[in-house]
């Protein structure tokens, strides 16, 4: 029989693969891929990067990208059309990259930071681990790649061509053709005996001249009347649709299993965007989001809606859990560095499928309610004994 030619073989999920502990200090490998990044880049695009969201959103990333490696599901959501797919696609624009050789070295980058972290944990591997974590690393971050370069836009000027520039505030306006020239004015008709002249001292102002222009649009876009927020207010449409896709999917997986929705929604959070500086708000916002994260556990998934808000999608949670879950994350934002001396304080809202709603409207809904009534009565987490109908 002759030789079968070498056919390419999916990398597979390696389920032992030690990212639990990574998944715990995925802060600590952003900052390894802000450094990798920064000596890659020439010095004049440092700032660039250093202004970039990498610091905010670079966690997720990690985050995702670190399951992926472990489970087909959460690749899946790397993959085009999943949930995670747009935050994959912002990698480019969080490494402050503009030409795509320069979102791909930020892609490699990630890779060597995330296989650096894994090898640590290594302990007296088994060779076939070990490569079977590398091919299946290689294969999340060629699906991360290929998002990023997806978004990014004709090849620019590299590095620097990512440095932040004021956006056009009237964006996309149609295309007039210019106005026709004036018509000159015909030469005043002598007076006429049925139509005696009009007094010299009445003057009647110019009638316009009729032009064919249509009238000017109205603007495509107006910056937002509130202070200073952040991401724009399309990525957050965005990040709606790609999490609701999330629990539509876990809702339609679950077969019966336990499945619970926590939203956990930092108090003051309007106060802390109006804040003196926007690095303190930046600072002030990545805390809860760090000391969320640090309670999530490994088969959740969890979602920033905005700087304030994270929804908890809990896989094989019941209400039990849910409840255990929303206290561990409102104690983990308490416990984190105070703002203007005051400690962070978090309510949480929990709402579980087939209790509570059996589609994704019904649950982001009982979820809201349940927050609401937890800030309302002064509680981390409303439970059913403290006035929410069961």
């Amino acid at each position: 029989m002759p030789p079968v030619p070498p056919r390419r073989r999916r990398a597979r999920p390696v389920a032992d693969a030690p990212i639990d502990p990574l998944l715990l200090r995925s802060e600590d490998l952003t900052k390894g891929w802000l450094l990798a990044l920064l000596e890659d880049a020439p010095l004049e695009a440092a700032s660039g990067i250093l202004a970039a969201d990498l610091t905010r959103d670079g966690p997720r990333v990690c985050d995702a990208a670190l399951r992926a490696i472990a489970s087909d599901t959460d690749l899946r959501r790397l993959e085009p059309g999943g949930a995670l797919r747009p935050l994959a696609a912002r990698v480019g624009e969080l490494a402050g990259a503009a030409a795509p050789a320069d979102v791909a070295r930020a892609v490699d980058a990630l890779q060597a930071v995330l296989w650096s972290a894994v090898r640590d944990e290594l302990r007296s591997p088994d060779p076939d681990l070990v490569s079977e974590l590398t091919e299946r690393l290689a294969l999340v971050a060629e699906h991360v790649r290929g998002a990023a370069l997806e978004r990014t836009a004709a090849p620019g000027s590299g590095w620097a061509a990512a440095r932040p520039v004021a956006p056009d505030p009237i964006p996309n306006l149609p295309l007039r053709p210019a106005p026709a020239p004036a018509a000159e004015p015909e030469p005043p008709r002598p007076a006429s005996v049925s139509e005696p002249p009009r007094p010299s001292s009445v003057s009647e102002p110019p009638r316009p001249a009729p032009s064919a222009d249509p009238p000017p649009a109205a603007p495509a876009f107006a910056p937002p009347a509130r202070g200073p927020a952040w991401p724009d207010d399309a990525r957050r449409a965005r990040t709606d649709a790609l999490w609701i896709g999330a629990l539509e999917d876990e809702i339609r997986q679950s077969a019966g299993a336990s499945l619970s929705l926590l939203l956990a929604e930092l108090e003051d959070g309007e106060r802390v965007s109006a804040a003196r500086t926007p690095a303190e708000a930046t600072e002030t916002f990545s805390r809860f989001a760090g000391a969320v994260r640090s309670a999530v556990r490994r088969q959740d998934i969890l979602v920033c809606e905005s700087d304030a808000r994270a929804w908890i999608i809990a896989r094989d949670t019941s209400r039990a859990g849910a409840y255990a879950l929303g206290e561990r994350v409102a104690n983990a934002v308490r416990h984190s560095d105070t703002w203007q001396g005051v400690p962070l304080a978090a309510s949480v809202g929990v709402a579980v499928l087939g209790e509570d709603g059996r589609t994704s409207a019904e649950l982001i809904d009982a979820a809201e309610e349940a927050r609401f009534g937890a800030a309302a009565r002064g509680v981390d987490v409303l439970r059913d004994d403290e006035g929410r109908e069961p």
